[in-house]
Parts: structure tokens; sequence; C-alpha cells
């Protein structure tokens, strides 16, 4: 069960064998080692004790003995305890090896490294003792000693734990992610409850931009443990900081925020003083709030742009009807002189409204209106010296219905039908003839005199000015 991730069925299991057994050896390890991975190693304590009492000569219950003793902050305790071990057995390499964490425990790196030193003097092969002078480096600040001495245990023993443990970690720290994923995986693949290691590996996936890896990595360690402190706090930042900014539109951003508020709120559950999430928490609050103000805003323009549209139906359907009525005020006043210049501008204004139309664009569609409303009465105005109401009245404009030309017959309809022809006895007298100083009729009239061509035009002209801006000159 404890390297399959499940450490408390697996810690049941071993308090259910030393109760039936209180000296099963293996059951003390295995207990004393989860609780003290656990940081639990004050739980342990007693445990190790229970069992010194009937076995003070296992010297490797002892020298694990001392390792909790200094795991519990009894350091003192520790060195003293593997003291006598040494004296008992001055050549116990692992003695050495814990004295050595021992004294990296109590912060004292100097003799931790001398303890190693004379532990290297035993067993120079041994991949634990390079493992731990790395580490009494890295305390000292030198860390490019502190990868080799890494590398030299994993050389030793590639699948050794704390050696891969440590420079996944500096390796994290670096930013070589590639590096650091390869070392946790190979902590993993030994001991898949490590938690620490998983959280590593996860942070090595986010590294490298596999955010969904990440979080399924962080789900494995929480589903063993809802507050393990490293995985629940990680989680949220990789939701908030990584996740949410790359969601998509703001809807997605909104909901990936939310999801974070969530996580950090699960951190707080485990512990409210948590400065980190309290902190994303109001970061993520607030960005949410911004969120719902952008969607407000998105939601007020497409409000409005909807309200344009119909408005824009409504006023396309009247300018439609300008567009009809405009010219039959040209062709209506068609035989009143005026000069050609306001038909041209009229139809560049026909096309100008034609192309608001097109675009669409409630805005423009008015300002164009307004242009052709403004032609037109200046139209009136200037051009027919007319009142311009009937078109400003927006009535349809009545043309007046054509007269037959000069010298034409009438309808068919209308002439009399031959049989009812005045008879010759109703013809007019010879008596009631036209007097000879009647008028001639209209076709023999004497013409009336004209005033001569030049003159007439020019007295036309001054009367129907052209459009403002436009000169008569030809």
């Amino acid at each position: 069960a404890g390297k399959l991730g499940r450490s408390g069925a697996a810690l049941a299991l071993y308090k259910k064998a030393l109760a039936i057994d209180a000296g099963f050896k293996a059951a003390v390890q295995n207990l004393t080692f989860r609780l003290q991975q656990a940081g639990k190693a004050t739980d342990a304590l007693p445990i190790y004790e229970k069992y010194l009492e009937k076995n003070p000569k296992d010297w490797d219950v002892v020298n694990n003995y001392a390792g909790a003793l200094s795991d519990a902050g009894r350091h003192d305790d520790g060195v003293k305890t593997i003291q006598t071990l040494l004296f008992e057995d001055p050549k116990n390499t692992r003695a050495y090896k814990t004295l050595a964490r021992i004294y990296f425990n109590s912060g004292d790196y100097r003799m931790s490294q001398m303890a190693s030193g004379n532990a290297l003097k035993l067993d120079e092969d041994d991949a634990d003792i390079h493992n731990n002078i790395g580490l009494a480096y890295l305390k000292l600040g030198k860390e490019a000693e502190a990868i080799v001495a890494f590398k030299k245990a994993l050389e030793l023993d590639e699948k050794n734990l704390e050696a891969n443990m440590n420079l996944g970690l500096i390796a994290v720290q670096s930013a070589d992610y590639a590096l650091a994923g390869q070392s946790f995986q190979t902590v993993l693949a030994q001991d898949p409850g490590h938690a620490i290691a998983r959280v590593g590996l996860a942070v090595a996936f986010r590294g490298n931009l596999d955010m969904d890896a990440a979080m399924e990595e962080y789900d494995k360690v929480l589903a063993n443990d809802s507050c393990d402190g490293f995985a629940v706090i990680n989680k949220a930042i990789v939701q908030h900081m990584f996740i949410a900014p790359t969601a998509g539109d703001i809807t997605a951003t909104k909901k990936a925020l939310e999801k974070a508020d969530k996580l950090y709120g699960a951190v707080l559950k485990c512990d409210e003083t948590n400065a980190d999430a309290l902190a994303g928490k109001d970061a993520v609050v607030a960005a949410v709030k911004q969120k719902e103000s952008e969607l407000a805003e998105i939601a007020e323009m497409e409000r409005q742009m909807k309200e344009l549209e119909e408005k824009f139906k409504v006023l396309k359907v009247e300018v439609l009807k300008d567009i009809e009525r405009a010219p039959k005020v040209f062709e209506k006043y068609a035989e009143v002189e005026q000069d050609p210049s306001w038909f041209e501008v009229f139809q560049y204004q026909l096309e100008a409204t034609q192309f608001a139309i097109e675009a669409e664009d409630f805005f423009f569609l008015t300002e164009q209106r307004g242009y052709l409303d403004e032609f037109m009465v200046q139209y009136y105005n200037d051009a027919l010296g007319l009142d311009p109401v009937e078109w400003t009245n927006g009535q349809p404009i009545e043309l007046p219905e054509a007269e037959a030309p000069e010298g034409e017959a009438a309808p068919a309809d209308e002439a009399a039908p031959a049989d009812e022809a005045a008879p010759a006895d109703e013809a007019a007298p010879a008596d009631e003839a036209a007097p000879a100083d009647e008028a001639a009729p209209a076709d023999e009239a004497a013409p009336a005199e004209e005033a001569p061509a030049d003159e007439a035009g020019a007295t036309e002209d001054a009367g129907n000015p052209a459009p403002e801006g436009l000169s008569n000159e030809g």
C-alpha cells in the first residue's frame, strides 16, 4: 500500500502487525519510516524505544532511532546514540552516514562533511555518502560542487532516491526541467507515494508548459492527502497564473479564475494563515470582478449594436422612399430652366446615399440622409424658387398627367360616331362665317418680336442659380 502511495492504508497495516507482534522488526522499520517521511518523527520514537527495550543491540534499529531523534529536533541525543553505536561498531558505515545527517539537520555542515569523509574511508563507492556531501556543499553555497557530488552518487547508483531528489530540486531551481523530470520520475518509479517527488515532477511539467500533466500529478498527491501543503498551493498557483491567462475568451478565463479561487479556498481550509493563498485569492477575486465588468461591457455593446441594427432597418425603409421621391422632383420640374450642375450633384447624392445603405451603418446613413435632404431643400429654394414643403412633408411626389401634343386628335373614345354627324340642315349658315376683321388662325399669325438669344439666356440664368459652390459658366 505504501508503494502505491496509499500511506494511510500502509500505516494501518503496520500498526495492526505490531499489535499482533511488537517485536516484528520489519513492521517497526516500515511504520517508523512512513511516520518520519510524513514529518511525524516524534510519533515514531516510542515505537523504536519499545522495540529496543527488548533488542538493545540491534544496531540497524539503533541507527534508525538516532536518525528519528534528529528528525524530532533532538540532535544532541541523536549524536550520543550514534557515538554509542560507533563505540561498539567503529566500522559501521551506516552510522557515519546517519551522523552526517544529524549534523546536517542541526546546521553544522562542516561536521556533516567530516562525518561523510570518515564514511568514505570505509566505503568510497557508497552513493549515499556522496549524496550527503552534496547536501553539505549546497548549504555552504557551493552548488557546482554539490551537483558534482550528486552526479557521482548517481554514477554509483542511478536509482539512488536521495541523489535523484536533490539533483531534481536543483534542476527545478535552475529551470532545467528536463533533468528535473527525469530525476523525479526515477524516484517515483521506486516510491510512487513520494509526495515531494511528485510535486517536483508536477513543477517540471509546468516548466515545460504541460499544464494538464502538472495538474494530474498534483491530483495524485491530493488524492492521498487533500491538505498536502506543497501540492494544494502549487495546484492553485498553476490554475491562477498559468491556466487562466491562456484559457481563451473572457468567459473561459473567468471560469478558470473561479476554479483558481476554489483551489485557494481549499488551501485556506487546510491552513487559514497561508500567505500565498490569501494573496492569491485576493488577486483572483479582483480578476474575476474585472472579467465580469468586461463581460457586462460586451453585453451592453451587443445590446446597443442590436438596437442600431433595428434602427437601421427602419431608417433604410425611409431612405429608400426618399430615393424613390427625389428623381420625381427633377422629373416634375424638368421644364424649369436650371443649371445642369444641379442634376449632376443630385446624381452624386443618390450614389452616396445608395453607398450608405449598402454600408449598413446607422450613423453613416443618418448623416448621408441629412446631406440629401439639405440638397433637396436647397434645390427647391435656389433652383426652383419654390417652398420645399413638397419635399419636407415626406409625401409622395405627384407628377402632372401628360397633355396631348398640339394638333393631335382626341382619343378615339371621345370622337363623335359617324352616324351622329350633324345633319346638313344644321350646318352653320353662310352669314355666320367669321367676319373679315377677325384675327387670322394661330398658324398664320405674325410672329411676336423676339429678344436676342443672348439676352434671353442671361435673364433665365440669373433667376435660377447653380447649386452652392458650382459655377453657371459653361
